[in-house]
């Protein structure tokens, strides 16, 4: 019986090969869509899955010491950890985890450096790494790798880099401008799906940060993990933090000559929170001091919204084209009836047939996912691995000729089945058109998935351009900036001035770091009455404003000539403006540093409010120190203002001279708007995802749409020769079978506006600045839709419209 049910599936779906072919097509680039989106959606669920007892593994987040408004950080104090591990029963152990920054690394054989690289990705981490991570070593012993000092493991890319094929355990590796040995002890394998990674892992004791602030609650850049004892609840354990804090704490205040309840009483917060390691990467977003990237739960949701609309609008199509092709079947499904089939038979026979086309379509589908999979990996900047190894993937690409095909299905079969022969056969039905609402209403829903995703697609793309267009406050384009140039040591002025000195360079500034990079934040008071505000700070030197472009509010700049400079400052509008000053009354001002390194500083001017970050937060304080002050940190950038964008000969002198003063060490540089728009990578890779899937959903939605104008002329075939025979023109004949889906396009794309509008002013709500959502939006996605509907049943209105009468009504 079943191979009879096959052998009538293969017979229809070669008569009607036309029809087929649209069907397959549809469900085939709907399933690979979905699949691709499924594959994205397993990858960032599945981050930090491989980590032993993963869900008593949590990371230890401290809220912003100074300011209640500065969120959630990741890094913590370096004592938390074993504190932690030796106050509280219930953790079971500790782990803390440290960038380094970047460092110089050298291979150096028979006393000649072999290879020099700048790494940027360095962390430091306790000897128990590898117990509490799951992290594999491929060379050397988890246990010992990381105790001791001057110890590193190798991520598996890092020693291919430096050591070839050879066997990197127990080889030397010197870092730093002191060029201190390290021993290799391990090369670990780096696993796709993990919050962070590493090319260097140094023992935490070759840290200088352990020796010089194992003492203090404040400094707050490592991060701390913590395993917990099995049924331990976290919420409880973070109600026993207070008593951590006013145990250890106090001691650190008084440092500063800070009391521990007037700190707590004032404006600023303490606390720590424990955050499960396995939804870190999904919900982190809003957190800072992060060790890599991080993902967002919310376009995990858009993504499975994109992924089940455009299944949808495949199964749509399947239905709509299967209910407006009913007539041609009622006559077979009527006889059958009649020769004694039942309505049980006739429903799975028309189910087995549906569920053989989705399997066709699954098959084509996974065909086109293996072609479009690397490019969209790369797309979504991530790598998709094949469904055939993933078992979860496996499993739905099995189910779903099954589902698809049942769901798709189903009802055409109950209705093609619902006849009764009699009517049928004596031709008193006209079943095609008697169903036209139907139809209709799965019409709709399809342009109404596709118009909203097509407003979606502008108005993420119009935030893009509002984030390369926005002025920032300062000028980003064509600024050169040259990195790690503290390496120049005494000879970075003279390299500063010879670059300055060249034709195409406008002017040259050296700064602790470049502006969008992050930022260092102190902690700063009023001197008249202690209010405490924590202030980004940047050290730059007496060029950096008009390099820049930095625009002055009152007061001056630095200036070399003026060497009480060194304790001066100038601060932007919002840190006046929160401080209570104004433009009258704010020169003259001083500010007071919390540490040790520098006594009270004068304001001497105010710089008007610039965006030193990401457009996603709004404009915070911000303070300058000269790069000669006793302030912490030295100058690590050259930013070179250029005439234009042309600097190939300017790169190629720069590096001459870098290689006169620095030597062997790396030169490397960047452009500073290429920095900030990097900035946007994920908007940007949602941009392009709604770009690609909106278009395959239209398209999908026109195929559909495209078999049912020819089925619905096919219908009306004597109609229109009839009208042709009392003069109706080829222009009318076209108006009024395109008249009809004109009005379910509008329809949909009155549907369409609210939910496309809900939806990105959601979107929008996470950023300080954006576009306002304007109705031409919706005019100019509404009326491309009309245009693309009328091209696609266009075609058939005009070829029905030329066919001579007498071929339609011969039979009459």
């Amino acid at each position: 019986m079943v191979k009879n049910y096959i052998n009538i599936a293969i017979r229809n779906f070669s008569k009607d090969s036309f029809y087929s072919l649209i069907n397959v097509l549809g469900l085939a680039i709907g399933i690979a869509c979905s699949l691709i989106i499924s594959l994205y959606m397993l990858h960032e669920l599945s981050y930090d899955d491989f980590h032993p007892n993963l869900a008593q593994k949590y990371r230890v987040n401290q809220t912003n010491i100074w300011d209640p408004q500065g969120g959630v950080m990741s890094s913590s104090v370096l004592p938390l950890a074993g504190t932690l591990l030796a106050e509280y029963p219930e953790v079971k152990s500790a782990l803390r985890v440290n960038t380094m920054g970047t460092h110089t690394v050298r291979l150096i054989e028979n006393s000649h450096t072999e290879k020099i690289f700048n790494e940027p990705n360095i962390l430091a981490a306790d000897s128990n790494f590898f117990d509490f991570f799951g992290f594999q070593l491929v060379e050397g012993d988890s246990k010992t790798a990381l105790k001791g000092i001057n110890k590193v493991v190798l991520s598996e890319e890092a020693a291919v880099k430096y050591f070839g094929d050879r066997n990197a355990l127990g080889r030397t590796l010197y870092w730093g401008e002191s060029k201190t040995a390290l021993e290799v002890t391990g090369v670990a394998a780096q696993p796709e799906n993990s919050h962070f990674n590493f090319d260097f892992l140094v023992s935490m004791d070759t840290n200088p940060a352990v020796e010089h602030f194992e003492w203090s609650w404040i400094w707050t850049q490592v991060v701390t993990y913590v395993e917990l004892e099995e049924g331990t609840d976290p919420a409880q354990l973070e109600g026993k933090f207070e008593r951590l804090r006013r145990t250890h704490v106090a001691a650190t205040l008084q440092r500063f000559k800070m009391d521990y309840d007037e700190f707590m009483a004032g404006k600023g917060d303490w606390n720590f929170y424990l955050q499960p390691v396995k939804d870190i990467n999904l919900y982190s977003a809003q957190i800072g001091n992060r060790l890599g990237r991080v993902g967002d739960i919310k376009y995990i949701y858009i993504f499975a919204c994109v992924a089940v609309f455009v299944l949808v609008l495949a199964a749509i199509n399947f239905m709509n084209l299967s209910t407006a092709r009913s007539s041609l079947r009622a006559k077979e499904i009527g006889v059958r009836k009649a020769i004694g089939s039942s309505r049980k038979q006739l429903v799975i026979q028309l189910l087995v047939e549906s569920i053989l086309v989705s399997l066709v379509a699954t098959i084509v589908g996974l065909g086109l996912m293996e072609i479009i999979r690397i490019s969209m990996g790369q797309l979504l900047d991530v790598k998709l691995e094949s469904f055939w190894s993933n078992p979860a993937i496996f499993v739905f690409v099995i189910s779903i000729p099954l589902v698809l095909g049942f769901v798709a299905g189903i009802y055409p079969a109950f209705y093609l089945t619902s006849f009764k022969p009699a009517n049928v056969l004596k031709g008193r039905l006209s079943m095609g058109m008697k169903n036209g609402g139907f139809r209709n209403t799965l019409v709709v829903v399809q342009f109404t998935i596709s118009i909203t995703l097509g407003i979606c697609t502008v108005i993420v793309f119009q935030q893009l351009d509002y984030f390369s267009e926005k002025h920032l406050g300062f000028d980003k384009d064509n600024v050169l900036v040259i990195n790690n140039a503290h390496k120049l040591g005494d000879q970075l002025e003279s390299f500063r001035n010879e670059l300055a000195a060249q034709d195409n360079v406008l002017n040259a500034s050296l700064a602790m770091d470049m502006l969008g990079r992050g930022t260092y934040e102190e902690i700063f008071t009023k001197e008249s009455d202690d209010t405490r505000m924590a202030i980004a700070q940047l050290k730059v030197d007496d060029h950096f404003f008009e390099t820049m472009g930095l625009k002055l509010a009152v007061g001056r700049t630095f200036s070399e000539d003026r060497p009480s400079d060194m304790l001066a400052v100038l601060i932007n509008e919002t840190a006046m403006q929160l401080y209570g000053w104004n433009e009258d009354d704010v020169l003259g001002q001083r500010i007071k540093y919390m540490g040790d390194d520098i006594g009270p500083v004068e304001v001497i001017g105010v710089v008007k409010d610039f965006n030193f970050q990401s457009l996603r937060t709004g404009i915070n304080p911000f303070i300058f120190f000269h790069t000669k002050s006793t302030m912490w940190g030295k100058s690590r950038v050259l930013a070179l203002k250029t005439k234009n964008q042309h600097v190939s000969d300017l790169l190629q002198v720069a590096g001459q001279k870098w290689k006169k003063y620095a030597g062997d060490n790396p030169f490397e540089y960047s452009f500073l708007n290429e920095e900030f728009e990097n900035m946007y990578r994920s908007e940007e890779r949602l941009g392009s995802l709604f770009s690609v899937f909106s278009g395959f959903a239209l398209f999908i939605a026109s195929i559909g749409l495209f078999g049912l104008a020819a089925y619905t002329v096919h219908q009306r075939s004597k109609e229109i020769g009839i009208r042709k025979v009392l003069g109706a023109s080829m222009g009318q004949l076209v108006l009024m079978l395109n008249g009809n889906f004109s009005k379910l396009i509008l329809f949909s794309c009155i549907l369409a506006l609210p939910l496309a509008w809900y939806a990105m002013d959601q979107w929008l709500e996470q950023f300080a600045y954006k576009v306002t959502i304007g109705w031409p939006v919706f005019v100019l996605t509404g009326v491309m839709a009309l245009i693309i509907s009328w091209l696609t049943v266009s075609y058939q209105s005009i070829k029905a419209a030329l066919v001579n009468p007498i071929e339609t009504l011969k039979d009459e």
